[in-house]
């Protein structure tokens, strides 16, 4: 084809485009759903329901692995859901080995990758699954340095009851770069590409975004002002496995809002700048790669990063000073408030209110109750989800620069270590301040009780 245009930058999608996710995912969820409604006898349809609820719990229709929050298991069933059947693997572990075995590239896309490479163009990933799904596809398709640098959501919390065999460590990329975005980064998001742009100092006019999403994909890379590529073999809206998808999406009801209003303001389907129509190998066709200006990223300062990662751990400090300097006070007015209780109780004073006679002592616990709660959520819902979210920011550091500094981990280390086993309770940071405040206001509210 002649007269090809030049491009050095290239932004793709990632499911869909670069390898079929719906396949994958239809190939362990549907069996995985009907073994389940098989073997315990639940009805398919208020399984299908459930399944709904908590991939939109969890903000992702890969959350399926969460089956002890399903509320159509009972006790036993989930007692049962991971043990082996003679001859014959665990529910769990087929569909996690269904999910490995069907996950594959479309065809010719590692070839093209490879040579886009080769030609020196820099590539970079843009996708809405999150971030430790995405870094695992990564390692198990080869792709790590066939990509310079990915955009992904951060990574879904998941309950604590959830054993995961693998740390993240093991699936962390050694040559691709993640840059993380927003729990619930969502398409189209014009302004991530822009960011994507920005980032790299790259030229608009020598770069493509690739996208199997017309709606989506395709109308974010024009309003982004992109060269826009569709994808046009990953979109497959017109099959049994998308009909089962849309029963069991994340998506909310506000998600499906928003989506009407991007239709509504867009009457009709845009139309991309070219199409690929069975192969991501038509990418020949269209454009000639050449050399992105700077192939590697700009080394970073070391010495910015610890000093980034260390006022980090002193905002961790600082607000986890000022939690124990909110519970000194309030064990210092809580032992004012005890003292203030035997005297009155020693002296027997009381207040009469309508003819009744109250205690001063009932009174005082009743105060004490109060300004428990005060302390409590001043502590818990104003402090420490400060602190969280320092927390959180340094284990992002660690993440992405501990194999780099090993003793760059503090935060993580400490977060390891923090909680301890009581009887058969483990008790995390989030449950010791909740025993120690409980602790406090039950001794005033059993003296209230006693008094009153």
């Amino acid at each position: 084809m002649a007269n090809k245009s030049r491009v050095n930058f290239v932004v793709t999608d990632l499911d869909d485009t670069i390898w079929d996710w719906l396949k994958m995912w239809y190939s362990s969820f549907e069996p995985y759903l009907k073994r389940i409604s098989l073997e315990y006898g639940i009805d398919i349809e208020e399984l299908t329901d459930d399944f709904k609820k908590v991939h939109q719990r969890y903000r992702t229709s890969e959350s399926s692995f969460i089956y002890k929050d399903l509320e159509t298991l009972s006790k036993e069933n989930k007692a049962t859901f991971e043990l082996a059947k003679a001859g014959g693997k665990s529910i769990l572990h087929e569909y996690y080995s269904l999910k490995k075995n069907n996950l594959e590239l479309y065809t010719n896309v590692l070839e093209t990758l490879q040579k886009i490479k080769q030609e020196g163009a820099m590539v970079i990933g843009f996708t809405e699954s999150n971030a430790f799904f995405t870094k695992y596809r990564i390692k198990h398709l080869q792709l790590d340095g066939l990509f310079d640098c990915i955009y992904a959501p951060i990574d879904m919390e998941v309950p604590e009851t959830v054993y995961r065999h693998y740390s993240e460590e093991s699936w962390e990329p050694k040559k691709t770069e993640f840059r993380y975005l927003a729990k619930n980064t969502r398409k189209p998001a014009p302004e991530i590409l822009e960011i994507i742009i920005r980032d790299f100092k790259a030229s608009k006019e020598n770069t493509i975004y690739i996208g199997d999403k017309l709606d989506k994909d395709i109308s974010m890379a024009k309003d982004a002002g992109i060269t826009c590529v569709y994808a046009k073999y990953g979109h497959k809206i017109e099959s049994e496995q998308y009909e089962l998808l849309k029963k069991v999406t994340h998506w909310t009801k506000e998600d499906v809002e928003r989506e009407i209003e991007f239709k509504a303001s867009h009457q009709t389907m845009p139309i991309a700048d070219y199409t690929l129509e069975k192969s991501f190998k038509e990418l020949e066709g269209y454009f000639t790669f050449y050399q992105f200006p700077q192939t590697k990223f700009i080394e970073p300062s070391y010495d910015n990063i610890i000093q980034v990662w260390a006022k980090t751990i002193d905002v961790q400090q600082h607000f986890n000073d000022i939690a124990l300097r909110i519970r000194n006070i309030t064990l210092t007015v809580f032992t004012f408030l005890i003292g203030a209780i035997g005297f009155t109780t020693k002296d027997h004073l009381y207040i009469t209110i309508s003819d009744n006679a109250v205690s001063y002592t009932a009174l005082i616990a009743a105060l004490g109750i109060i300004i428990i709660a005060a302390f409590f959520y001043m502590d818990r819902y104003w402090y420490h989800n400060l602190l969280v979210g320092a927390v959180n920011q340094g284990l992002e550091i660690e993440k992405k620069w501990g194999n780099i500094f090993p003793e760059m981990r503090l935060t993580n280390s400490i977060g390891n270590s923090s909680p301890h086993t009581f009887v058969l309770w483990k008790i995390h940071s989030k449950h010791k301040f909740l025993i120690f405040y409980g602790i406090l206001a039950g001794s005033m509210f059993l003296i209230f009780c006693l008094t009153i």
